[in-house]
């Protein structure tokens, strides 16, 4: 037996040796220990096993370090991948509600469209029929007000497609002298109580018809013309159109925008094309707009492989202009009017306008006419000398309506003295509410700005050439007397004021309109009104002010108080009773409905201290010096 043990126990024992060795060079090597053999005695074990120890701790620890640098990377990862999460859904949110707004706008644009399109409709069936001048002008402001309207609900609307990206252009053939022409109109009746002309230049080798997306085009130039009206006082807006080039059947056309306004600051021209921008706050709320139309007429032309360029100078102006390549379909050819009548003949154009020199100067070149220009009626009269003595005599005259030294009808009549023009055509030039008499010595009318076709076809038929002549370029319509009673109408929008004269047009009375409370004022204080209609909200001074300062003028000089009637959008609680503290007679809210508007002018005419002056008896003395006092226009 103990041979047997001894036997077992010297097989087991180089084993357990070489395992143990290994085992202790592996720690050794963690530990970065060098050691050849075990230790030899007690104090190198103690040694050695601290350096293990010690090696462990720290393993350990980086270890535990390990597990905590996992444990917050996870959280990390896992609010990066809720943050993602919750993102995703925002976006998907965002671009569901941008889908139900572009849908919720487009359904939005249909019903306003709908009424919209349906009283533009009625207006186009009503222009058809016979209709007076006067009543020409009504529609024709109606189809305008209208067609304004249809463009802020396009820009509305096309601003939230632009944004989502689902605008898409179209492709139709159009008339671009028409298209300008006609906004050209439209901007004129828009600018008829500020001190600006609006003149349109095109070219007479236009092409007749091209095609592209008028609709679009037509709402850049709305946008551009609007703001050149919106921010000039006085001066001019000029329209042009002109061929840069025509290859084949494409032709590159410039359309372009020019005004006398009161320009764009340097610091604001790289943000004047943003959404929702105004070159200046206090001018932007005086002159209105949603800083839309230069943004969407950007966006518009660079859909159209384009770019709206611009130059402005503060206190001078602006010019905006951009470039399409459009399709011809319908070249330019030469009219087939016969033009004998006007071929070499001198005509005379008396205007003081340096633009609108030129543009009726290249008209007449281009029907082989010879245009002569005089700046002003002192020198027109003396061209008219000259061209006797040279015997070289002129064959009509286009005379300018408003003129600094001399206007156009007292130039006329001054003509009309000489018996050597007596059977000379004189074509006046005047805005379209011009009221024609033949007192005047003025042939025919012709509402500015002009139109190229109606021009020509008005130089024919008084220069011998039978033609027909559309009724609404000869205004027959004799002017009103200025020694009837009259009411004053304190209004500044032109629509407005448009509105309440025709509805006011049956009294005996003449209407005389101003823009703004100071006017109202300096008019009321020279003139017996009867009655004044005043608007509330108007600039320079508003309705209040004006009322307050007619009622101190009125006790001062001891004249008992005229009637005043305020016409105003305002309609809250209290409005009236401050209308009536602030001595106003009476309130009508806006919109203003005929009937009303009536019964309730004719009730305060009864009242009225002048009412006496509508069939004053021979024997009645004025009312004070006032009452004797001439009329004179502050519209």
């Amino acid at each position: 037996m103990s041979s047997d043990s001894e036997l077992a126990n010297s097989a087991e024992t180089p084993v357990t040796q070489r395992e143990l060795h290994k085992r202790l060079q592996v720690q050794c090597r963690k530990s970065q220990v060098s050691c050849e053999r075990l230790p030899d005695n007690l104090e190198n074990w103690r040694h050695f096993l601290h350096i293990v120890n010690r090696t462990y701790e720290s393993n350990t620890e980086a270890q535990s370090l390990l597990e905590r640098s996992l444990e917050i990377s996870s959280r990390e990862m896992n609010e990066v991948h809720e943050n993602l999460r919750r993102e995703s859904e925002q976006r998907i949110e965002a671009l569901h509600q941008t889908e139900q707004k572009t849908r919720f706008m487009t359904n939005m644009s249909h019903e306003l469209r709908t009424p919209i399109h349906g009283i533009l409709g009625s207006l186009e069936v009503l222009r058809e029929t016979s209709l007076t001048e006067h009543q020409r002008l009504f529609v024709d402001t109606a189809y305008s007000s209208c067609e304004a309207m249809l463009d802020l609900v396009k820009n509305i609307l096309d601003f939230t497609r632009i944004r989502s990206g689902s605008l898409v252009l179209e492709n139709s053939e159009f008339s671009p002298r028409e298209m300008l022409e006609n906004i050209s109109q439209l901007m004129t009746t828009l600018a008829r109580d500020k001190a600006i002309e609006v003149l349109c230049f095109i070219p007479e080798d236009i092409p007749e018809k091209v095609s592209g997306d008028p609709a679009r085009i037509r709402q850049i130039l709305l946008n551009l013309c609007s703001n050149a009206v919106q921010f000039t006082q006085k001066g001019e807006v000029f329209v042009g159109l002109e061929i840069l080039d025509i290859i084949d059947h494409q032709v590159t056309l410039r359309f372009e925008v020019r005004d006398s306004g009161c320009g764009i600051p340097v610091q604001q021209h790289d943000k004047i094309f943003e959404f929702f921008m105004h070159t200046d706050d206090a001018i932007g709320r005086k002159n209105g707009g949603a800083g839309l139309g230069l943004a969407i007429a950007k966006e518009l032309t660079e859909m159209m492989h384009s770019t709206i360029k611009f130059e402005s100078t503060p206190n001078v102006g602006s010019h905006f202009w951009f470039d399409l390549k459009l399709n011809t379909i319908e070249h330019y050819t030469e009219p087939n009017e016969d033009l004998q009548a006007i071929k070499g003949r001198y005509i005379l154009v008396v205007d003081d306008n340096k633009t609108h020199q030129f543009i009726l100067r290249n008209y007449l070149k281009s029907w082989k006419a010879n245009p002569i220009i005089a700046g002003s009626g002192l020198e027109a009269l003396q061209m008219m000398r000259n061209s006797i003595t040279l015997n070289e005599p002129f064959y009509a005259i286009l005379l300018d309506w408003s003129m600094p030294d001399m206007d156009g009808l007292t130039w006329a009549r001054s003509v009309r003295s000489d018996h050597h023009y007596d059977h000379m055509p004189i074509i006046l030039m005047a805005p379209p509410t011009y009221q024609h008499s033949d007192s005047t010595g003025v042939q025919a009318t012709i509402s500015k700005p002009v139109r190229t076709s109606a021009l020509k076809k008005l130089l024919l038929q008084n220069l011998g050439k039978q033609s027909d002549l559309p009724e609404f370029e000869l205004i027959t319509k004799p002017i009103i007397p200025t020694h009837e009673p009259a009411i004053l109408l304190a209004e500044d929008n032109p629509v407005n004021a448009l509105i309440a004269t025709t509805m006011l047009e049956g009294l005996k009375y003449r209407i005389d309109h101003v823009v703004n409370g100071k006017q109202a004022f300096d008019a009321m204080t020279q003139y017996p009104y009867h009655l004044i209609l005043m608007d509330i909200n108007m600039p320079e001074m508003n309705g209040y002010m004006a009322t307050e300062a007619i009622r101190e003028w009125e006790k001062g000089n001891g004249l008992s108080q005229v009637p005043i009637l305020a016409l105003t959008a305002n309609a809250l609680q209290g409005d009236f009773e401050k209308c009536i503290k602030l001595g106003m007679n009476d309130y009508l809210p806006k919109p203003v409905k005929k009937e009303e508007l009536l019964h309730l002018v004719k009730h305060w005419l009864e009242k009225s201290p002048y009412n006496r002056a509508v069939n004053p008896a021979p024997s009645q003395a004025p009312t004070k010096e006032r009452d004797a006092l001439s009329f004179v226009q502050f519209a």
